[in-house]
């Protein structure tokens, strides 16, 4: 576990930025209306600050609550675009990643959280 605990703070930057990366391309290539995006990026800035907090348990549960936010996002995001009357099935295979690589996050924070509570 404290392998994956030492990771999991640049995988939570590394995503961050693709995601920081990815939504401003998206607005500036589309006709997106940018309040759409504050959701977006307010969650890789609370990623951003809980990887640099992860340290402490206060970082992992913001970690825990950012990824499970995000994960909601994608999720929803994902099927309502896959819907098969109004869905537009635009960048499926992208968010599909992305939600795999959330829902990863997830998972190995909350198993980073479980650890630490244990040794409390």
């Amino acid at each position: 576990m404290d392998y994956l605990q030492s990771y999991l703070p640049a995988y939570a930057v590394v995503v961050a930025f693709v995601l920081v990366v990815g939504e401003t391309v998206i607005l500036v290539r589309s006709k997106k209306y940018w309040p759409l995006s504050l959701d977006d990026y307010l969650a890789c800035a609370l990623l951003l600050i809980s990887a640099f907090l992860f340290e402490s348990i206060t970082g992992v549960i913001l970690m825990v609550c950012v990824w499970a936010f995000m994960t909601g996002n994608l999720y929803a995001m994902l099927f309502t675009r896959l819907d098969p009357v109004s869905g537009t099935r635009e960048r499926i295979s992208a968010l599909a990643v992305l939600l795999g690589a959330a829902t990863l996050g997830l998972l190995a924070s909350f198993a980073s959280l479980v650890s630490r509570m244990g040794s409390i």
